[in-house]
């Protein structure tokens, strides 16, 4: 639900009659909000189940209202130094000497940030439903708040405004959730040990972060140009579906492989082949529809986009590799730190060396073969360091086929289009 709220809001961004110019200022707000925001957000999220479980039946009644705090805490200080240091991040992150609309886009992220952990509150206390209708209502007023001051010609100022609000009635309705749920009682202790354990998460969170991030910054500060960045940023995506499948098998395989390594291996094989012959032939399919498709699901200015998009389907079968799935069960996490920092390096190099010779194409050309890096880089230390080979958890021949099927689809798709 939340990456279809961020992809319906695009699509109606594109179709609202805006210029790309201001389609692009607001890709660039999200973009500073993304990497100011995300390394840390998703690593106390990672934190809060091992930390709950951890933790007594006494301290269990205080963490959410602790867990509360810090993630309020942490918005405050991060509105501070974005309001304080404007001049210093909106140039260094996007090439541009200011971003209209930058202060009402700093409240939107103090009332949001605190929000987040609503549904990691649901899910230990085990109630899904709850979680269902959290999505429901908080990203489809999302895409409602968005939209609506669009078409009815108020402009992204409008916009942003309603998701100001937005923000307050969700941030008002977390601090309900955690009276419910938690006694209000301040306990540093409780923080400190939380933040301990989540330290190396949210360090492991940014490298991942900045990977990505690069090549939106890249694009934003070699062209200096709005449009150019939100064509960027349209194409420059995967397939909403993979991402969030892949992502929750992985996590779903922890358990049972951290139990039963070798039934987990298995599980992984065959769970892996089941998931990719749904994903492999569904981008396969994309391959060729996307660039009739883009115009008419965006608009005519963003037809460039959907050859970037092509180039990141690709990207699928690297995927369907969880090799950090089996380090996070047998607690070999700083592997992953490691081999991060190494997929960052080339990551910088062969973004600026492809941008240069081959544009924005060489830009997510980059992104694919580097993500590579990353996949091979774990695979070989499971092999050499803890003698799990890669046909354990994979079945080679099926994705092997698979692969070349995939690539030879965007080779065809090239000719065609």
């Amino acid at each position: 639900m939340r990456q279809g709220a961020v992809l319906l809001g695009s699509v109606l961004l594109a179709k609202s009659g805006l210029a790309t110019s201001d389609i692009g200022v607001y890709e660039l707000l999200l973009y500073i909000g993304t990497v100011l925001t995300f390394f840390w957000v998703n690593g106390l999220l990672q934190a809060m189940p091992a930390t709950y479980s951890r933790l007594s039946a006494e301290d269990q009644q205080d963490f959410f209202f602790n867990n509360f705090l810090v993630f309020a805490g942490i918005a405050v200080g991060l509105f501070v130094l974005m309001l304080g240091g404007h001049q210093i991040l909106v140039p260094v992150l996007t090439g541009m000497a200011t971003l209209p609309y930058y202060t009402l886009f700093c409240l939107f992220l103090l009332l949001n940030l605190p929000s987040f952990p609503v549904e990691y509150i649901y899910l230990l206390q085990k109630k899904p439903h709850h979680i269902i209708g959290w999505g429901l209502g908080s990203f489809g007023l999302q895409v409602l708040a968005i939209g609506l001051p669009l078409f009815l010609g108020l402009g992204l100022e409008r916009s942003l405004q309603a998701m100001v609000l937005l923000a307050a009635l969700k941030f008002a309705y977390t601090f309900w959730v955690v009276t419910r749920f938690s006694r209000l009682r301040f306990r540093p202790d409780l923080i400190r040990s939380y933040l301990v354990f989540a330290g190396p998460l949210m360090l492991n969170v940014l490298v991942g972060n900045v990977v990505v991030m690069f090549d939106h910054w890249l694009a934003g500060w070699w062209y200096q140009d709005e449009a150019i960045f939100a064509i960027f940023r349209y194409g420059a995506r995967e397939f909403p579906l993979v991402q969030a499948l892949v992502s929750a098998l992985g996590v779903a395989l922890i358990p049972n492989l951290a139990a039963h390594l070798a039934a987990g291996l298995d599980d992984m094989k065959a769970m892996t082949r089941k998931l990719g012959n749904v994903l492999f032939p569904l981008s396969i399919v994309l391959l060729f529809i996307s660039k009739p498709l883009f115009p008419l699901v965006f608009n005519p200015d963003f037809a460039q986009s959907a050859s970037l998009f092509n180039i990141y389907m690709l990207m699928t079968a690297s995927r369907l590799w969880l090799p950090n799935s089996i380090l996070l069960a047998t607690g070999r996490t700083s592997i992953i730190f490691w081999v991060g920092l190494l997929e960052l390096a080339c990551k910088v190099v062969s973004g600026f060396v492809l941008l240069y010779f081959f544009g924005l194409s060489g830009l997510a050309w980059s992104a694919v073969l580097t993500f590579w890096v990353e996949k091979a880089g774990l695979a070989w230390y499971l092999k050499a360091k803890q003698g799990i080979a890669l046909h354990q958890w994979m079945d080679m021949r099926w994705f092997t086929g698979w692969s070349l099927l995939l690539l030879a689809a965007y080779c065809v798709s090239l000719a065609l289009f």
